[in-house]
């Protein structure tokens, strides 16, 4: 509604009990409450309850439109209509059960008849049509999810993929789509383990696009892959290959290159604003934010395993994560993720090497202890006492003492933190005490206080 002058009076039953706002949309719940349908349905995604009546309202439970009430505000809007009040439009119905079911008929068509050029056309506009649906409301996408779209989705993509890699083809904007519906509707977690188990070929379809230079598909692909993996089995982790691991370890490489150089080709152009409508809609930082997560949640599972650290630190694992931490402003989680890889990865010698190796490496350990969560400030000093342990003394020694190492583990024995912090940090001063000795920049007698109390 536009400008409205302040003397004209709003009856009460034209406004939304949620927004307070002439209704565009009434619809009836079955508490008897009457409100606007994009009110409603946002509550219910958070609250399963009538917001005046608290009764319990599912998700899925019915809104019947009040046409009569909507018929009275379209007319009370005419007769106002001199005085600066817009006519509300007659909103169109919400889509059913029965319009996703036919489109999905449709994509699984297009699944067993594969990239024909003549299906091109219908098969955009299907996933078009889908991806409208799923972003109406979280009613859509469960429906959606419940009539199997994520299961034809994959399959899909696994298709064309493979199809394209046999022909010699670069993978084509067509796939778009695919990854971004997949995106919104997402994986039921009981479902994912079975599809990996039933389809071998899932993860060479990821991979491929892993390797390709859109970059939002890549953060897409991700979280994909996070989500089919989150509740599988160990063995199928540990069949990633270092293809995949090279993929996402690629992706990390590309936020660091963006946060430094907004112009890099393989990053900005796939950045900038699509012409579908629908597309400008998703929070592109949000999809790029969550494949950071998850690649982050993948590496970090991955590298559990002794196997799957050597391939990771023969990637330049350490080395991306460190810049990573060190450029890309996240929040605590991304900086408790990257240091538990760090420190799987300083397991081996190859990892402490690359670590010792960095610049910023230690530096960066160091800063972050007292300054995230309790989380990080253990997987912190769990990197600088494997490091202090197994590294040449001469080489760490002398880099904690110039980026303030020795300084932060003082802080840690003096302030308030756990019992097992206080005593990593005890543990490393001690080991080095004679070789701390040495620098006139360290308070020797505070430090011997420190160990002796």
């Amino acid at each position: 509604m536009d400008h409205v002058d302040e003397e004209i009076e709003i009856p009460n039953y034209f406004l939304c009990p949620i927004s307070l706002e002439i209704m565009k949309d009434p619809v009836t719940a079955v508490s008897g409450i009457t409100y606007d349908r994009q009110s409603i349905v946002q509550w219910l995604e958070k609250v399963p309850s009538c917001p005046v009546t608290k009764q319990h309202l599912p998700l899925d439970s019915d809104l019947t439109p009040n046409h009569t009430l909507r018929r009275l505000i379209q007319h009370w809007c005419d007769e106002n209509a001199t005085r600066g009040v817009a006519r509300i439009p007659t909103p169109r119905a919400p889509p059913g059960k029965l319009n996703i079911v036919e489109e999905i008929k449709n994509l699984k068509k297009f699944v067993v008849e594969g990239n024909v050029s003549s299906l091109r056309t219908r098969r955009e506009e299907t996933l078009k049509k889908l991806e409208v649906l799923a972003m109406e409301g979280e009613t859509n996408r469960r429906m959606m999810c419940e009539a199997g779209v994520h299961r034809s989705l994959i399959l899909f993509v696994v298709k064309c993929t493979l199809e394209e890699e046999e022909e010699g083809q670069h993978l084509n904007g067509h796939l778009d789509e695919s990854l971004r519906l997949l995106h919104l509707i997402g994986v039921p977690l009981n479902d994912a383990r079975a599809l990996l188990i039933e389809n071998d070929q899932i993860l060479e379809s990821l991979t491929l696009i892993l390797h390709q230079q859109d970059f939002i598909n890549k953060a897409y692909t991700i979280v994909l892959l996070r989500n089919l993996t989150g509740n599988a089995s160990s063995h199928i982790v540990q069949r990633f290959g270092a293809e995949i691991l090279k993929g996402i370890i690629g992706f990390l490489k590309d936020v660091v290159i963006s946060s430094f150089n907004l112009t890099n080709p393989s990053v900005s152009a796939t950045l900038q604003p699509s012409s579908s409508s629908v597309r400008s809609k998703l929070d592109r930082s949000l999809v790029i934010k969550r494949g950071v997560t998850a690649a982050l949640m993948i590496l970090l599972e991955t590298s559990s395993w002794s196997q799957n650290r050597t391939i990771l630190v023969d990637l330049g694992a350490v080395s991306q994560l460190i810049e990573l931490e060190i450029s890309y402003s996240g929040e605590k989680r991304t900086t408790e993720l990257v240091l538990g890889i760090l420190s799987h990865l300083c397991c081996c010698a190859d990892g402490r090497g690359e670590m010792l190796a960095h610049g910023g490496g230690i530096a960066i350990v160091t800063k972050r202890v007292l300054w995230i969560s309790t989380a990080a400030d253990d997987r912190a000093l769990s990197i600088l006492s494997t490091l202090s342990k197994f590294s040449p003394e001469n080489e760490v020694v002398n880099e904690m003492v110039c980026v303030g190492t020795v300084e932060k583990l003082c802080s840690v024995l003096r302030v308030d933190c756990g019992l097992s912090l206080k005593e990593k940090a005890r543990e490393i001063l001690r080991d080095h005490f004679d070789e701390w000795k040495r620098f006139t920049c360290i308070d020797v007698p505070l430090l011997t206080k420190l160990l002796s109390s």
